[in-house]
């Protein structure tokens, strides 16, 4: 388990030169009626990948191609859905052999204007006639992409169906739970989402909330603000070493928010 994270481990996690490298990698657990160890780390090395720029984003993306890593864990994309006027991005993949399952992936935050002003309109708006609000960011990122991109896809799954993020990403498979029903989400480094009507409202779905240690992003925006954490709580922690030079590395609260100590910070 390494120690130290570097700035591209936060910034850039797609760059990484590998992916789903554990051997042999653990069979996924679609009919698991609980909390599962194994479709964490699935769930948090698709987060980690699906910051990985290709061919439908930059025109000479890193090699090997996204898709590759997907084949390799034994996947494929379905559809990759972006919404430029939001800065919204995420793919559906799903598995080419036994275990079928199926998996709903949500980017987290770039280094994009966009993403920052989705992060920040944290005012609630309603959702229902129950009392619940949620962050108003969160909620226009989805709407630009659950009609045009996300239900179409969702209608096609026949098999046991995940949701999934980080940061951001997490937000939003939240999020998409009160639209639909998954069988399970897990969620990386969650931010808010909504006040306590919201969490009340799908107490029901079975939502695991992954904190990495000091995680900074898992404390905003403020309870002070009427927010309330949704899902049910699992704490992961790691060995970090900092830096004697400021900024060198990120500090211990940026760092536990990295995918890739997501990722190594869950047991097999």
């Amino acid at each position: 388990m390494r120690t130290i994270t570097t700035w591209s481990d936060l910034l850039r996690p797609g760059d990484a030169p590998s992916f789903f490298d554990r051997n042999p990698l653990p069979p996924f657990e679609p009919n698991a009626s609980g909390y599962s160890v194994t479709n964490a780390w699935w769930m948090a090395e698709l987060c980690r990948l699906i910051y990985r720029h290709d061919l439908e984003e930059d025109a000479s993306p890193l090699a090997p191609h996204r898709s590759a890593f997907l084949s390799k864990a034994g996947l494929r994309q379905r559809v990759f859905f972006n919404a430029p006027e939001t800065g919204t991005q995420g793919f559906l993949v799903e598995s080419v052999q036994a275990p079928l399952f199926a998996a709903l992936v949500f980017r987290g935050s770039e280094q994009e204007v966009k993403d920052v002003i989705a992060d920040f309109k944290a005012i609630r708006e309603p959702l229902g006639n129950q009392g619940a609000s949620v962050h108003e960011g969160f909620q226009e990122a989805l709407d630009s992409v659950w009609d045009k991109f996300v239900t179409p896809e969702l209608d096609k799954v026949k098999v046991p169906i995940f949701y999934t993020g980080h940061s951001l990403g997490a937000a939003l498979a939240v999020l998409a739970t009160a639209r639909r029903k998954p069988n399970a989400a897990y969620t990386f480094g969650s931010p808010l989402v909504g006040n306590e009507a919201f969490a009340d409202s799908i107490k029901n779905v079975p939502i695991y909330r992954i904190v990495d240690g000091s995680d900074v992003v898992t404390t905003l925006p403020p309870e002070v603000l009427g927010y309330q954490h949704a899902g049910e709580l699992h704490r992961i922690d790691g060995v970090h070493k900092s830096s004697l030079i400021p900024f060198v590395r990120p500090p211990k609260r940026l760092a536990d928010h990295a995918p890739i100590n997501y990722v190594e910070r869950i047991e097999q």
